[in-house]
């Protein structure tokens, strides 16, 4: 199916964001960025919601796909046959889990998503299944005993 390259850019002008115009016109959000930059694509106005804010389905959604990511490291990880690259490949998991935990949490805090200590237990949650699934530097076994 050919993609509606004035229909995605007249969404992207009137200020759409490239997720939702790749979603709908079944293509990469990248690719539409790409070819904004390419051909001077000028949006009316920021991708935000009608007060003026980024709406919080979408900052949601980002989240979700940044741990996506990690997810996909923690997997590549634990299903590597060699035990050393595997377990580098938990460490970074490991790392871009908290980093992403706390960046996380900072935005939602900024967004009015989450309040105070307790709001972020799923990924405490997340970083301590990745804390038990990895080895300590220098521990000398792997994962799982393998």
């Amino acid at each position: 199916m050919a993609i509606d390259w004035k229909a995605v850019r007249n969404g992207f002008e009137a200020g759409e964001t490239a997720r939702r115009l790749a979603k709908a016109h079944g293509c990469n959000e990248s690719t539409i960025r790409r070819r904004a930059r390419k051909e001077g694509w000028e949006r009316a106005q920021d991708p935000k919601g009608q007060d003026g804010e980024p709406e919080h389905d979408e900052i949601l959604v980002d989240h979700r796909d940044l741990w996506k990511g990690v997810k996909k490291r923690l997997v590549k990880g634990l299903s590597n046959n060699d035990a050393k690259i595997g377990l580098e490949e938990l460490k970074v998991a490991k790392i871009a889990g908290e980093v992403l935990s706390s960046v996380i949490r900072g935005e939602r805090m900024a967004w009015g998503l989450e309040e105070g200590p307790g709001a972020t237990d799923d990924a405490k949650e997340i970083a301590a299944e990745m804390a038990r699934v990895t080895v300590q530097q220098g521990a000398g076994e792997a994962p799982f005993g393998e």
